[in-house]
This record gives structure tokens, C-alpha cells and sequence, in this order.
């Protein structure tokens, strides 16, 4: 009986946060008469839409590491308007973004940082996208991938290189609306050509993207199965 009675209480103690804290950051598009004035609001990513859905209950409910600032924010929901039409049934995942309740763009510590949201990488099998992994994502660290972005020991499985270059197609897209750009994208660094080489590879190469380059093996490894994509001020516009 008295472990009954604690399992409840912890229940009741946990149903608020479980609740509330989404039903008070689940925000639709702001709208603001001067797309270039930067506002330091901090807005909650959605848990889950009909194309994406946050991955970790316990890091969204709990640790809260998916703070943005304002306008990412509106590029990440008008981004997954966008992939509703050319990525159909394509679904997102995303992993983290500030671990506070901060909406600076481009502040000292990183870490209050609203500006980056990092997703996982998009797999495909046999050419149709894969969809246990992101159910089974606590064991993706145990995927390794070629330079090819193959799986080793299972060749039918890898990135799909086509839907993540829409993808970021898409965020900029949806970036430019809000006054901002896609300045910024981690990777592992063998995936950069792999990019290049899809049928949008001489877009992505007009839109500049800062591909990093320069990564530790360890950060090369994690950033097999993610990838990291940071926002800044569209500069074309601003200086019109």
C-alpha cells in the first residue's frame, strides 16, 4: 500500500509539469510589424506537429532544452509548412535546442544561446524513410556510418542526403520571412559532399551555407546521426 500511495503522489507531483508546461509554450506564428526588430522572448518549440515531433519527453518537460528566440521559432513552424508540400511524409525529430529560458540571438554563453535548434538526421531504408529509429533513438549511438553516410553492417540503411538538403532548403526559406538566415551547419564532415552531390547540390552552393568543417573526431562522430543548425540576422535585408 505504501508504495501505491508514493507512486500516486509522484503522479500528481509530475501531471503539471507533464502538462502544462506545453500547453504554456505551444504558441502559432507571431506576428510583428518590423520583421528586423530583434526581440529577446523566449518561446517553446512545439512537442509535436503532423511532420515533427520533439525526441525525449524528459529533456523537453524536464531539463526544457527547447527554448529559441522568437523568430526561430516562426521559421521552424513556417519551415514544416513548407516540408507538409515538398516532403511528404517525411517526419522530423528534434533533439535539443537553449537548455534556458533564453531568446537572445547572439548572446556570450552559448548555452542561453535561442538561435540553434539541432534535428536527427532523416534515414532512409531500401529507399523509404525509416521511421522505428526515431522510436528506437536511444540506440542510435550505436549506428555507425561510412563517409557515404552507408551504415556499416547494414548497407540498406543510411542518410537520406536528398530529404536533409530540402530540409535546409527549407529552413531558409522560411528563415528569410523573419529577417534571418541559416548561417550556420554542423555535420560530419564526410556528409558535406554528400549534400553537394544530391539533385540540390547546386542550390545549396548558391545559398552559401557555413558548412563547419573543423571537428574534433569526437564531435565528427556524434554529428553522424544529427546535424546542427544555428540562425542569424539576413544581412541583404538588413543593410537595404
Amino acid at each position: 500500500m505504501y508504495k501505491k500511495n508514493l507512486a500516486f503522489l509522484l503522479f500528481l507531483i509530475l501531471l503539471p509539469i507533464f502538462t502544462f508546461s506545453q500547453l504554456s509554450y505551444n504558441r502559432e506564428l507571431v506576428n510583428r510589424p518590423n520583421i528586423f526588430v530583434i526581440s529577446n522572448i523566449a518561446y517553446k518549440l512545439p512537442f509535436r506537429g503532423d511532420n515533427y515531433k520533439f525526441y525525449g519527453s524528459l529533456r523537453f518537460h524536464i531539463s526544457g532544452h527547447a527554448f529559441v528566440n522568437n523568430k526561430v521559432y516562426n521559421t521552424f513552424m513556417e519551415s514544416q509548412h513548407l516540408s507538409h508540400y515538398n516532403m511528404p511524409g517525411i517526419q522530423m525529430r528534434l533533439l535539443k535546442s537553449s537548455g534556458k529560458k533564453e531568446g537572445r540571438l547572439y548572446p556570450q554563453k552559448s548555452s542561453v544561446c535561442g538561435n540553434y535548434i539541432v534535428f536527427m538526421a532523416p534515414l532512409k531504408r531500401n529507399e523509404k524513410p525509416v521511421k522505428f529509429y526515431y522510436r528506437t533513438g536511444l540506440f542510435r549511438c550505436f549506428y555507425r556510418f561510412d563517409k557515404d553516410g552507408k551504415a556499416k553492417r547494414q548497407s540498406q540503411l543510411c542518410v537520406d542526403f536528398e530529404n536533409l538538403a530540402q530540409y535546409l532548403i527549407n529552413l531558409d526559406d522560411a528563415a528569410h520571412f523573419f529577417g534571418l538566415n541559416v548561417n550556420k551547419v554542423t555535420i560530419k564532415r564526410e556528409f558535406i559532399k554528400g549534400l553537394y552531390h544530391t539533385s540540390l547540390g547546386t542550390e545549396l552552393e548558391n545559398r552559401n551555407f557555413r558548412f563547419v568543417k573543423y571537428l574534433s573526431r569526437k564531435m565528427n562522430r556524434k554529428y553522424e546521426e544529427l546535424f546542427l543548425v544555428g540562425f542569424g540576422l539576413d544581412r541583404k535585408k538588413t543593410d537595404k
